[in-house]
């Protein structure tokens, strides 16, 4: 699959003179030895090699080792390596805290203590065995994709979360083993629903073996002593932000900023991020590609679906275009995911994918978070901003090459839950999963609030879900575990998620705008077979609209029917006359 293979090893004394294999199709092209501790060995394979186990030894100054290295034939790729579309939607799990399907790993031998469902910040015991017992309950609500926070072997008694990795292939034992995660991508697939992997190339944990003896004295940007921090020095006011304005949101203005010198943006790029994670130095090509083979392996090994890649900015954008490059020489369908915490569309299309941008790289990204969306969803339903805002961050698609492919959302494990805001409401809930699964792009909901969880900023926003261990009183995995609030929330997603999957226009219909202003928002959905009406009032009270249609792509249609919610819309002449309940979201069939 791939002709070349670069080999780490780890030990004592490795101070190669020579390696050789007892394989003759299998070539050892070169070795680099640092110090004794780590030795790579670049092998290549010659055409025809046969699976098998390769023992390669090792000549050094002071004896001879060997290695072990497993070789076997790729196996079948159908309903593999998938990719994303505009028809599905992504449920976002944090496995720690989703559900616990084996209780014998909930204290690994060498983590003792880890684990207290008391503590807000150790393990609660979440794994992946339980994700794979809930799939029926996630194809039931209506989800197509899952994505868990990573599943890498951790260091720390407070790593739960995923981001502090200590071993890239393995699995961490709290969620499981490699073979669990292989069943659950297998069942996924076999219920038709896709796998994504949450990778991090930025960084690795401060506890990984690197960080205090790394490969190669450049492996990571700076030392453990000796680093600096992600944080970046400028102030905020370089670019007209106020301190509260720029405090919402990672400061990437300077990366794509054709004007900053260099040094404007090297904390972010060369940062330990929070001061703490070792930051991993793509720009060396053998970290480079140590990181493409690990991603490759990843996907080779479970038949993932896509990557949703972590603190995306933060690493170098050549190292993105040819990680990205080496990945879709076999993964061609494979969609990634880019996070930029970032609030202006005109930063976040800058790391998309598919062009080359003012630095002349095309960074290889399918596809971003759309923050500002995010941004504006929260300010219209939480803030009294106008409904006008939506209008206003759509209107910036024509900075993408593919808007339809931006991941749309409302909350997820960085920010306070939606539901627990003191301005929410049960019918703003309904009003952003209504908003969330009818825009263009790929829509993504976050483990629990389809039964309407609460929670404040980190940890808060990761509680535990009721039912998901066998000790709590009430499960909520069940309509009898629910509260009749809880199952009137849940019964309006799983119903939008059920239109969303029988109206083709919802899911890849083009947009057109037809009324925008303080407290309503209105909007079509066309594709050649249907036109769908979307109509949103914030407003508390009901309104009336009427809508001129001649000039639009709706001229023509002479019936209109319901398709969800309680509003009422006729034609009239050449006007579609809406009346519209209050804080409410209509959908409608025009014919």
């Amino acid at each position: 699959m791939t002709p070349e293979l670069m080999v780490l090893l780890s030990g004592t004394g490795l101070d190669a003179m020579k390696v050789e294999c007892n394989l003759p199709s299998l070539i050892v092209q070169r070795t680099q030895a640092t110090g004794g501790k780590y030795l790579f060995v670049w092998l290549k394979f010659a055409p025809g090699m046969k699976s098998g186990t390769a023992v390669c030894r090792i000549s050094t100054p002071t004896g001879m080792t060997s290695f072990e290295l497993p070789l076997a034939n790729r196996s079948e790729t159908i309903h593999k390596f998938q990719g994303l579309t505009t028809s599905d939607v992504i449920y976002l799990i944090m496995p720690d805290r989703f559900a616990n399907g084996d209780p014998t790993n909930d204290e690994p031998a060498d983590a003792r203590g880890s684990h207290d469902r008391r503590k807000a910040l150790a393990y609660h015991g979440g794994d992946l065995r339980g994700v794979r017992d809930h799939l029926p309950y996630l194809k039931d609500l209506g989800v197509s994709t899952i994505w868990l926070t990573p599943i890498v072997r951790n260091g720390a008694s407070e790593d739960y979360h995923g981001y502090g990795a200590v071993d890239l292939y393995n699995v961490d034992p709290h969620f499981g083993t490699l073979g669990d995660y292989q069943e659950l991508v297998a069942a996924a697939h076999q219920q038709r629903m896709k796998v994504l992997f949450d990778i991090v190339p930025n960084h690795v944990g401060p506890k990984h073996p690197w960080a205090t003896s790394p490969p190669l004295p450049d492996w990571f940007h700076g030392t453990l002593q000796h680093h600096t921090n992600s944080s970046t020095p400028m102030s905020r006011s370089f670019y007209g932000l106020s301190e509260a304005q720029a405090a919402k949101h990672d400061p990437f203005e300077t990366l794509v900023d054709p004007h900053a010198p260099p040094e404007f943006s090297r904390n972010l790029t060369e940062g330990w991020f929070f001061g703490m994670l070792p930051d991993l130095n793509s720009e060396n090509p053998v970290v480079a590609q140590y990181l493409l083979q690990n991603a490759i392996w990843w996907a080779e090994s479970s038949g993932l679906d896509g990557y949703r890649i972590d603190t995306f900015p933060y690493v170098s954008r050549q190292f993105w275009s040819a990680w990205h490059a080496g990945l879709r020489r076999i993964y061609p369908r494979l969609t990634t995911i880019g996070e930029v915490f970032h609030p202006d569309p005109s930063v976040t299309s800058f790391f998309v994918g598919g062009q080359r941008r003012s630095d002349g790289i095309d960074s290889g990204v399918a596809t971003v978070f759309d923050y500002p969306m995010y941004f504006a969803l929260r300010d219209v339903l939480l803030h009294g901003a106008p409904a006008g805002r939506l209008t206003d961050v759509l209107r910036h698609d024509s900075l993408y090459q593919r808007p339809d492919d931006l991941v749309t959302f409302f909350s997820n494990h960085d920010v306070a839950r939606l539901a627990g805001a003191p301005s929410a409401s049960q019918l703003k809930q309904k009003m952003v999963f209504g908003l969330t699964l009818t825009l263009r792009g790929i829509p993504q909901l976050y483990y629990g609030d389809e039964i309407g969880m609460t929670g404040g900023d980190d940890p808060e926003n990761r509680h535990d879900f009721p039912g998901g261990w066998r000790e709590d009183q009430r499960n909520a995995f069940e309509q009898s575990g629910r509260s009749l609030e809880q199952q009137a929330l849940f019964s309006h997603v799983q119903a939008l998620l059920k239109l969303r999957r029988e109206h083709s226009a919802l899911a890849s219909g083009r947009l057109w705008h037809l009324e925008s202003d303080e407290s309503s928002y209105i909007f079509l959905r066309q594709t050649d077979e249907e036109s769908v009406v979307v109509a949103l009032n914030i407003a508390a009270r009901a309104r009336q609209l009427q809508i001129p249609l001649a000039d639009t792509p709706a001229k023509g249609l002479l019936a209109v029917s319901s398709l969800f919610g309680e509003g009422k819309a006729e034609f009239s002449g050449k006007e579609l006359r809406m009346t519209l309940p209050a804080e409410s979201i209509s959908i409608f069939s025009l014919n």
